[in-house]
């Protein structure tokens, strides 16, 4: 007998930035989340791999952003991630200094980010972005 498998509905929020942002847990700690379509790696704010007990995994490597500018960047290990109240299970993130689009953020009066959700994590979740109703649906 086939298991049926209903699709998780996570809330997303919409910023003063107009950027749509979900609550999570990573390693057991809150954390939010910025849904990025464009980037190719979900990523975590490098100085607070701490926080979310993130191990380093591999030699740092410079990555491209959204700037001209290269950042040094290196993998952590596959952490525990719960989006709104559903157990997604192991992802790695990125490590990387998001000093400046939290900056950014601030500037514009929006709460800063600990974290980026990317295209990888997307992509293999088979993820859906309802805009209207403003859910990722996996």
């Amino acid at each position: 007998m086939f298991k049926k498998t209903f699709p998780k509905q996570i809330k997303l929020k919409l910023t003063k930035t107009r950027h749509l942002v979900c609550q999570s847990r990573i390693n057991g700690v809150k954390a939010i989340l910025l849904i990025d379509t464009g980037a190719s790696n979900s990523c975590i704010s490098h100085a607070e791999r701490e926080n979310f007990k993130i191990e380093e995994n591999g030699e740092p490597f410079q990555a491209s952003g959204a700037g001209k500018d290269k950042v040094k960047a290196v993998l952590g290990q596959q952490c525990d991630l719960i989006l709104g109240r559903h157990a997604i299970g192991k992802h790695s993130f990125v490590l990387l200094d998001m000093q400046h689009i939290n900056a950014s953020l601030i500037h514009e009066k929006t709460k800063p980010i600990n974290g980026i959700l990317g295209a990888d994590f997307l992509k293999k979740n088979k993820a859906i972005i309802d805009y209207r109703n403003k859910f990722l649906i996996l």
